[in-house]
């Protein structure tokens, strides 16, 4: 047996990849959702994918909830050893209309 993890995870803690699926159910579990893209993707190359409802009933959290969370964080980033200031972009890649309204959207880290 050895002792090497079977997964070596990058020295930054940022990904290319990270996907999400009903994480953003209310207002404060849309918010942690940003936070971990902010604080995990790599920073303009890195891709986010949020699979949610547009809105969950009784909750509050969805799509939309997701948009503002992203849009209202600050985050300052170190890149080569420099802070920078970074905003978490949000596009539409699909919406789904039969049933319960469904947006799958793609999250990049930018430098701003």
């Amino acid at each position: 047996e050895s002792d090497e993890p079977a997964v070596s995870l990058p020295d930054d803690g940022r990904f290319d990849l990270i996907l999400a699926a009903e994480t953003t159910y209310t207002p404060e579990s849309a918010k942690d959702t940003a936070e971990i893209l902010g604080k995990h993707l790599k920073i303009d190359t890195g891709v986010g994918l949020v699979a949610t409802k547009r809105y969950y009933f009784g909750v509050g959290g969805g799509a939309d909830a997701f948009r503002q969370a992203a849009a209202s964080l600050v985050l300052e980033t170190g890149l080569s050893g420099e802070e920078v200031n970074c905003e978490l972009k949000v596009e539409t890649v699909k919406s789904y209309d039969s049933g319960v309204g469904r947006d799958l959207l793609r999250v990049r880290l930018e430098v701003q």
